[in-house]
């Protein structure tokens, strides 16, 4: 038995964070976002870099919709860099990749170049986008891997199948779109959390068996060599070796379910105690959920500890090893802010970490994170304090709780005050005369562009995240408080309608 202590982890499908080397003109990341792009190009395909680069990038969701080839592409990237920057601290005794992250992880460790890791993407992805049918999905459920396979065996379609283990009570199914949506309502029909994923084909099922047989067909060409560092791959369910036949797993993998959490099992009983995450992608929660007194940071974000959300590293500086984790207390803040969340979602308290994904491991898509914004603002008397962009764009509650303590102090108490019952209802067309001017300045239009039935998305251009800060300026200017926090107002089309439920709800404020 090989002496395992710090496990590296490579994230696949989640691991793409817009802008996630902004900032970072180191030439190891410079060096792999320009391999990236000069591969693209010999695709046909434009680079990659911007979207790393670029905070205001397209995110995940629109990239899943209009350019799928350029997202796997970017998740390739992402770990492959965010390794790169790991390894400035310390090297890994196992280098683990998490679905598509296998490429990165095989890659790092040198059974491909970083060029041909490259290529082996962008062959996958063409076979995908040539070969897949369109109507796949994959959805994740809070149950473990046996009991989520009895839901499939009862749907009992050839497509379905359980495509990631990833944590005692987190298992992901994957298959097609119908067969999907059936599993998710039998899941909530058994008071069973089911939340859809934002993935754009359903991998690690059946359904992809002839896109596998057209990526392997393409690949024959790309030389593999010795491995410089071991690899455990949660597909093969064991370490892989140079006599391992890498792209025929890779192949496979296509169609094999991923056993994250048995080879979390598995490290962690061979002594594992250190996992370090190379990007953002919610591993590091799986981690901690299915096994305890581990110590787990990532290169992405202020690492959080075991026992509590007390920093342990950062991507920029370097922190000196300790022998233990030691569990600080957390913050009332982020412990208030996991109770809200518990309590809005229907989750357990404990499954909701300070690190935990708010997108990728929660499923909180933006409007409900609209929805989210409101009780926060609500719950720590932020009012105007919370449209500024930022609270939108926190992805963990360890960050928007550090972000709520840094501001909190200097939000005027008057500013989060609310207008009470004993005010007079206001006049819809006052209301919409605010709204307007409101919305005019917040957009950079004039106001005369923005008229009452103009349609927000359409015609004014604000998406679901600018609909969010927008509302907590709506709540901070009219007193909503909690009142603008039940999805009403984030799905109104126009400010006319949205001033309609305004002089509705407004006398009732809290």
């Amino acid at each position: 038995m090989m002496a395992v202590e710090t496990v590296f982890l490579l994230p696949g499908q989640g691991g793409y964070t817009p802008g996630l080397f902004a900032g970072d003109d180191s030439p190891e990341v410079a060096e792999v976002l320009g391999t990236v792009d000069r591969i693209a190009a010999e695709f046909g395909r434009g680079g990659v870099s911007h979207l790393l680069r670029q905070p205001d990038a397209p995110s995940a969701a629109d990239l899943v919709r209009a350019d799928s080839f350029a997202l796997q592409l970017a998740v390739f990237a992402a770990a492959v860099g965010s390794f790169r920057i790991a390894e400035r601290q310390e090297t890994p005794d196992v280098v683990v990749g998490h679905s598509m992250g296998e490429i990165a992880a095989l890659t790092v460790t040198g059974a491909f170049t970083p060029a041909d890791g490259a290529r082996l993407v962008c062959h996958r992805s063409e076979a995908l986008l040539a070969h897949c049918p369109s109507d796949g999905g994959m959805v994740a459920l809070e149950l473990p891997a046996a009991r989520a396979a009895h839901l499939v065996g009862a749907v009992a379609d050839r497509g379905l199948a359980v495509a990631v283990s990833n944590a005692p009570r987190q298992t992901v199914v994957s298959g097609p779109d119908e067969a999907v949506k059936v599993v998710a309502r039998l899941a909530e029909a058994l008071g069973v959390q089911a939340t859809r994923l934002n993935a754009p084909f359903p991998f690690h099922s059946p359904m992809l068996a002839v896109a596998a047989h057209a990526f392997g067909e393409t690949i024959t060409g790309i030389r593999q060599h010795p491995l410089r560092a071991a690899v455990y791959s949660p597909v093969a369910g064991g370490y892989v070796q140079d006599d391992t036949d890498l792209k025929a797993l890779l192949v496979r993998q296509l169609t094999t379910s991923v056993g994250f959490m048995a080879a979390v099992r598995e490290l962690h009983a061979d002594g594992a105690r250190r996992f370090v995450e190379c990007g953002r992608a919610g591993l590091s929660g799986l981690v901690r959920r299915t096994v305890p007194e581990v110590d787990t940071t990532g290169t992405a974000r202020a690492a959080r500890s075991a026992g509590g959300a007390a920093p342990v590293g950062t991507p920029t500086e370097s922190a000196p090893p300790a022998s233990a984790p030691v569990a600080a207390p957390a913050p009332p803040v982020l412990d208030e802010l996991r109770e809200l969340y518990a309590s809005a979602l229907g989750y357990p308290v404990e499954v909701i970490t300070g690190d935990a994904d708010l997108e990728a491991d929660l499923g909180i898509d933006s409007l409900k994170r609209a929805e989210m914004l409101g009780k926060v603002s609500a719950r720590f008397g932020l009012g105007e304090s919370a449209v500024d962009g930022r609270f939108v764009a926190q992805p963990t509650l360890a960050d928007l709780a550090d972000l709520i303590t840094e501001v909190r102090g200097s939000v005027p108490a008057a500013e989060a005050a609310p207008v009470t019952a004993t005010e007079a209802a206001p006049d819809p067309v006052g209301v919409l005369d605010e709204l307007r001017e409101l919305y005019a300045s917040a957009l950079g239009y004039p106001v005369e562009v923005i008229t009452g039935d103009a349609d927000l998305e359409a015609d004014l251009g604000i998406d679901s995240l600018k609909r969010a800060e927008m509302l907590g300026k709506v709540s901070a200017r009219f007193g909503l408080g909690e009142s603008a926090v039940d999805g009403r107002f984030v799905a109104q089309p126009t400010l006319a309608d949205l001033a309609d439920l305004i002089t509705a709800v407004r006398p009732s404020a809290r």
